[in-house]
């Protein structure tokens, strides 16, 4: 009997083991689609025009009001990942950002890890490895006094256009470590969208050394093209700013 009752505590033990070492999985909490069609473009280079412009007729003004009603005063440009407001980035975001790897520079297009950190969906991280990059990592340093994030929101694959993010690799798992220690695994959908996962607080260390967020490739969508494996940007929301 006390040998049974032992097997069924050591049982117990491993599963419970077991279960506090096994790794989360995380799903976007919510996605949101950009407009980066030629149209929207090209009415927002059109709003800016005249804006800056010193008088305006009454056909243009008529124009510049239906504009600035459907996109906003603060939008400059269709690429722009955050509008031109105050935002989390007025006090908050981190001060260096570094790549396992980066595929090398092809016809201007730079695809350095800073590409993935320019607030831009016009340019993309790419990983530089032969195969589809998985492994490969992109990491990023807060200072100890920046703003705390509480939202982490990745657009998916090189979303420049629709070739662009249809002949390249899009992320489908990524491992993600805070501080060096792996917190868990996110599982992002294999569609054009900035997708938003809330993980809690990060920031504000107690030893008040830097923040540093890492994510690595586990598992990705294969392009229709290319074996190269894109990101196009990894960018921050959250407190302590307003």
């Amino acid at each position: 009997m006390r040998n049974i009752i032992l097997i069924i505590l050591i049982s117990l033990n491993y599963i419970n083991s077991y279960g506090q070492n096994e790794i989360k999985t995380f799903e976007p909490s919510s996605q949101y689609s950009p407009d980066l069609s030629i149209k929207t473009k090209n009415e927002i280079d059109r709003q800016t025009e005249l804006l800056v412009k010193d008088s305006l007729t009454k056909k243009e003004k008529i124009e510049l009001d239906a504009l600035v009603h459907k996109y906003g005063e603060v939008v400059e440009s269709v690429w722009d990942v955050v509008d031109g407001g105050c935002s989390w980035y007025c006090g908050g975001g981190n001060y260096k950002v570094s790549a396992s790897s980066e595929l090398k520079t092809q016809k201007k297009n730079k695809y350095i890890a800073k590409s993935a950190n320019d607030l831009s969906y016009k340019t993309a991280w790419v990983e530089g490895k032969e195969d589809s990059g998985i492994g490969e990592f992109i990491e990023f340093s807060f200072q100890n006094k920046s703003p705390r994030i509480t939202s982490i929101i990745i657009s998916n694959g090189y979303m420049k256009s629709d070739n662009t993010w249809k002949n390249n690799n899009r992320v489908k798992l990524l491992k993600l470590y805070v501080n060096g220690e792996i917190f868990g695994i996110l599982k992002l959908t294999d569609t054009k969208t900035d997708q938003t996962f809330k993980l809690g607080t990060f920031g504000h260390n107690k030893d008040e050394s830097d923040l540093v967020l890492k994510f690595e490739i586990l598992e990705i969508y294969k392009g229709e093209k290319y074996d190269d494996t894109a990101i196009t940007e990894i960018y921050f929301d959250g407190i302590d700013v307003h």
